[in-house]
């Protein structure tokens, strides 16, 4: 192996420990929708612009807020943000009423806990997907490949994609990059350059 190949992994392998550390201390960041939050109802009884609410949300909660139209005609928000206190709910109910006609009071309008979403639930669905297709290019891998040595290119298909996703995960825990809707696609991305690399290593 070239003394650059084992400069590269041993670096990888350190960034991954920081990694696992940093996860089992802090635990991953994840995107609003998915983490332990607070969040108020508030029926308008007009269809509502999402960006007007959104400035008042952005000037009395800060910018980590989520706003979201409900029911079929949009004339229900709720609004999520990490922590949101009953001065707030007053606020942003007085806000609102500059420009939309209303019933509903600040005693009314009861603020809610949202427990934080499990990672397994966030990409369950991507689980059995993600199996079977490593499953079928193990299996691709060690037909095309087996006289390079069928245990060798097994351990190659194996271990490179695994290091790789590991080495992601690692940097989004360490970056404190929000685990979310985008956290799929970059690890399809790791995913697909990881195995085109075992390809590269086999035709070698």
């Amino acid at each position: 192996m070239k003394r650059r190949n084992v400069v590269t992994i041993a670096i990888a392998l350190i960034i991954i420990l920081i990694g696992i550390i940093m996860i089992s201390t802090v635990g991953f960041n994840k995107e609003l929708r998915y983490k332990e939050s607070q969040k108020i109802d508030i029926y308008i009884n007009n269809e509502v612009e999402i960006g007007k609410i959104k400035e008042i949300t952005d000037e009395v909660l800060g910018k980590q807020n989520l706003v979201q139209a409900v029911e079929i005609y949009k004339d229900m928000v709720t609004i999520r943000a990490t922590s949101i206190s009953e001065e707030d709910v007053g606020t942003i109910i007085t806000k609102l009423k500059e420009i939309y006609t209303f019933d509903q009071t600040a005693e009314d309008t009861e603020i809610k806990n949202v427990p934080s979403t499990r990672i397994y639930d966030m990409f369950k669905d991507y689980i059995t997907p993600f199996i079977i297709s490593g499953v079928i290019i193990v299996a691709y891998m060690a037909i095309r490949y087996y006289k390079k040595g069928i245990w060798k290119v097994l351990a190659r298909t194996i271990c490179m994609p695994v290091l790789a996703e590991l080495f992601l995960l690692a940097v989004i825990a360490i970056a404190r990059i929000p685990l979310g809707r985008f956290t799929p696609v970059l690890v399809i991305g790791m995913y697909i350059a990881s195995v085109m690399g075992v390809v590269v290593e086999n035709e070698k």
